[in-house]
């Protein structure tokens, strides 16, 4: 319901997709007209989005009246708010934890999914990048254990890695449109009150002056000094989290998120290629390769057993 909930997100949020878009007035046709699929798609649409935001709010708050808690972020929240008295105050309490449970579950969930799948693909195009990578993590971290955020800082290349994947395919090439609340001039460009803007990530992320020579090219090394360490003056890319008061949220929570899959990935497993590569990526609001495949191996027995345990311990902690 999840995935049938972002692709839904995913084709709406894309400008002008819908004729609707262009003639406003179409929002006053009934679905059956010719020309209203928006409204047909919408109906069901917001199904899977109300079953998405619902059904897990629903089942940790059924759970609870039966005195079944889970820790979990919805039953802490509901049990901070499960004392008071004013119906009309429960009520609008328990909106927030639902909204903010709903946009937990569900956001960043599908772009990190689509960074990581840039990041396999990298690595299986660039075996030299890998391999540096594991020398790494090998001399920081060593085969005993997974890294975790407090290897963060001696782990530089990691790191450029990270940025490199948000920065060479860019998960949204372009920002989420927004309007302009009043007029505005930008490089002599006049913006009216109410015009549409749309952020060019792809052209922020992929500019030369910024990120160096060939930025169509996957290349770490632009984020690094010629010591190895990161250099402080080429900005994070991080402008696909969007701009302003607007910015993602998450972002920080994301990008760490992102660090450790990548650090754990090339701790234990070896990438390879498989058969011929396409290189295609198919964009629309998201920008994600097409699907490809590759040889996905641990690196050694104790890098088997170490992913094993790490494995059973999270089921037994949950």
């Amino acid at each position: 319901m999840a995935e049938r909930a972002l692709y839904s997100f995913t084709a709406a949020a894309v400008p002008g997709i819908f004729w609707v878009d262009y003639l406003p007035i179409l929002k006053y046709v009934p679905s059956w007209f010719p020309g209203a699929s928006f409204k047909r798609k919408a109906r069901d649409w917001a199904k899977d989005a109300d079953g998405m935001l619902n059904g897990p709010y629903d089942t940790v708050k059924a759970n609870q009246s039966k005195g079944i808690v889970q820790p979990s972020f919805v039953s802490y929240c509901l049990g901070n708010i499960q004392n008071t008295t004013d119906k009309e105050e429960l009520m609008c309490e328990e909106e927030v934890v639902r909204e903010a449970a709903g946009a937990m579950y569900v956001a960043g969930t599908d772009t990190t999914v689509v960074a990581l799948n840039t990041f396999i693909l990298a690595m299986v195009c660039h075996p030299e990048v890998q391999r540096r990578a594991q020398e790494e993590i090998d001399s920081v971290v060593g085969p005993g254990r997974l890294p975790d955020f407090e290897d963060r800082e001696n782990l530089p290349y990691i790191q450029a890695i990270v940025y490199e994947v948000m920065r060479y395919q860019p998960v949204t090439p372009l920002a989420m449109a927004h309007l302009a609340t009043e007029e505005d001039e930008y490089k002599g460009y006049r913006i009216p009150k109410d015009s549409v803007v749309i952020g060019n990530t792809w052209a922020l992320l992929h500019d030369e002056e910024t990120y160096g020579s060939h930025p169509e090219t996957f290349n770490p090394n632009r984020f690094l000094t010629p010591e190895g360490k990161l250099n402080p003056a080429i900005p994070e890319p991080i402008s696909f989290f969007g701009f302003g008061r607007r910015i993602c949220p998450g972002r920080h929570l994301a990008l760490s998120t992102l660090f450790a899959a990548i650090a754990s990935v090339l701790h234990s497993f070896d990438l390879s290629e498989m058969g011929t590569l396409s290189l295609e990526y198919e964009s629309c609001l998201q920008n994600r390769p097409v699907p490809f495949k590759c040889s996905i191996k641990p690196r050694s027995s104790q890098h088997a057993e170490l992913i094993q345990s790490a494995v059973q311990f999270t089921i037994i902690d949950e």
